[in-house]
């Protein structure tokens, strides 16, 4: 049953990169629906800054890279927990302590997520921790 929620919790992480990804996609063609925000778009995309050794970026830079990064490290995640889960019989205490780490990264993501974030992120981070959690506390020991 540990091996099952473990690979929920990695198949809610791949959803959750696909979805986010999904969102990026749609949120590089949005103008703005009224003047505030096609000012504030045009403002983040008009004024850049030079952040050292040449790199000169604006804020839709910055924020474009934090959002295709948050699109990469989930669904990574969840391809490197199907490698532990493949490797789990042959190293006792490797599923159990993963599903800790695990739960510990996405525990703290998810009470970012209810401090910062809206719903879509929250609920499936949350997912994802209730399924390493459980796991983790299924799991044998080594």
């Amino acid at each position: 049953m540990a091996r099952k929620l473990f690979t929920a919790g990695c198949v809610v992480l791949m959803a959750l990169g696909l979805l986010h990804l999904l969102a990026h996609s749609m949120m590089q063609a949005n103008e703005g629906q009224n003047e505030t925000e096609k000012q504030m778009l045009s403002l983040m995309r008009g004024h850049s800054q030079d952040m050292g050794l040449g790199f000169v970026r604006s804020m839709k830079d910055i924020v474009n890279g934090f959002s295709l990064t948050f699109s990469i490290l989930p669904f990574a995640m969840g391809l490197v927990g199907f490698v532990v889960r493949r490797h789990a019989t042959t190293a006792p205490g490797l599923l159990r302590q993963t599903a800790v780490a695990y739960a510990g990264t996405y525990g703290i993501m998810t009470a970012v997520a209810l401090r910062y974030w809206f719903p879509a992120p929250l609920f499936l981070l949350a997912a994802a921790f209730l399924c390493f959690m459980a796991a983790a506390a299924i799991a044998p020991r080594s």
